[in-house]
């Protein structure tokens, strides 16, 4: 079933997205929720992934971005709430379990959100 998502005065159709709290997710990926929420802009280096799980012991490298002019957006405190995943989430985590086992290089964070990621090539 298709669901329509209405932009502008026209409704655009995309196929349904998984629904996932955060409680339903492993302590793992929990963690890299919360990181990427108290990281708000950066990125997260060398993630390893084992059989679709994020390796975080130990945790990977994560780096903040600071402007120099403007205002710096502080991170938030982590969301210890249960809450529903927003679709990016849901992908990162869909890309997990194709991935099944390798490393992410990079991870780019965007507003608390995973925006883009690179593979280690082999």
């Amino acid at each position: 079933m298709r669901v329509p998502i209405f932009v502008g005065r026209r409704a655009a159709r995309r196929p349904p997205q998984r629904v996932i709290r955060k409680s339903h997710l492993s302590p793992a990926r929990r963690w890299l929720v919360e990181r990427m929420q108290q990281l708000a802009y950066g990125r997260i280096e060398h993630l390893a992934i084992v059989n679709g799980e994020p390796v975080v012991v130990p945790p990977p490298r994560a780096y903040k971005e600071h402007r120099l002019t403007g205002p710096n957006l502080q991170g938030r405190q982590p969301d210890h709430a249960d809450f529903f995943l927003k679709p990016q989430v849901v992908d990162l985590f869909e890309a997990c379990d194709r991935i099944g086992n390798g490393t992410v290089a990079v991870l780019e964070v965007r507003d608390g959100l995973p925006y883009k990621f690179s593979l280690e090539d082999c």
